[in-house]
C-alpha cells in the first residue's frame, strides 16, 4: 500500500511540476514578444533591471558611453529609427537598420534599410567574421519607443543570435544626445561620438 501511495504522490508531484513549468514558460514567453509603440512592459523601464527574460542585455547611458569610449571593443551600433531621423543626429558608428512591427509595411523610403537576419549578419561581419565576437546594440528614440526593444527580441527569437551579445540600449539616442550636450568635456568631443546636425549645435 505504501509503495502505491508513494507512486501516486510522485506522479502528482511530477504533474504539478510540469504544469508550473509550463505556466512560468508561458509568462516568460509573453514578456519575450514584440510590442507596439509605448507598450514596453513597465517593469523593463526600471533602471535596476539589466536583462530581459530572453537574456538580452539592457544598457543605459553609462554603459553606452563606456562602449563608445572603448577603442578596442567590437560593437555594431544599430539605429532602428526611420532614416529621416539620422540627419538630426545619431551615433557616429551606427548603421541604419529600421525595425517595425512584424506584419506592418515599412515605408518605401526605409525599405532599403529594413531589418533582416542577412543585413544584421552582413554588418556584423564587417566588424569581425565571427558574429559571436560582436556585441550588437539596438537603439531608437528612448525607453518608450518600441523599435530597439523589438529588434533585440527579434535578433534572439527569430535570428537565433546569442542573447549575451545582444543589447537593448534603453535610454536611446535623444537621451544620449542630452547626456553629451550637458557634459562640457563630452560636448567638446561630440564629433567622436555623434554625427548629424547635432555636431554643429
Amino acid at each position: 500500500m505504501n509503495t502505491s501511495y508513494s507512486k501516486i504522490k510522485l506522479f502528482l508531484a511530477l504533474i504539478f511540476t510540469i504544469v508550473l513549468f509550463n505556466q512560468l514558460s508561458f509568462a516568460a514567453c509573453i514578456e519575450c514578444e514584440e510590442v507596439a509603440k509605448g507598450k514596453i512592459p513597465l517593469k523593463f523601464l526600471d533602471k535596476s533591471i539589466k536583462t530581459l527574460p530572453s537574456g538580452v542585455i539592457i544598457w543605459d547611458n553609462k554603459e553606452a558611453m563606456q562602449a563608445l569610449k572603448n577603442k578596442s571593443g567590437k560593437y555594431l551600433w544599430v539605429d532602428t529609427r526611420p532614416a529621416s531621423f539620422l540627419k538630426l543626429g545619431t551615433i557616429k558608428k551606427a548603421v541604419n537598420i529600421v525595425c517595425d512591427l512584424k506584419g506592418i509595411n515599412i515605408a518605401k523610403s526605409d525599405m532599403p534599410h529594413a531589418m533582416s537576419k542577412e543585413r544584421i549578419k552582413a554588418e556584423s561581419k564587417k566588424i569581425d567574421p565571427d558574429i559571436n565576437a560582436v556585441t550588437i546594440i539596438f537603439f531608437c528614440q528612448g525607453p518608450k519607443c518600441h523599435r530597439s526593444y523589438d529588434a533585440a527580441l527579434r535578433a534572439v527569437n527569430d535570428y537565433n543570435l546569442n542573447p549575451s551579445k545582444i543589447v537593448w540600449y534603453r535610454d536611446g539616442y535623444p537621451n544620449l544626445e542630452k547626456y553629451i550636450l550637458n557634459n562640457p568635456k563630452l560636448k567638446r568631443k561630440i564629433s567622436k561620438y555623434l554625427k548629424g546636425d547635432v555636431v554643429n549645435k
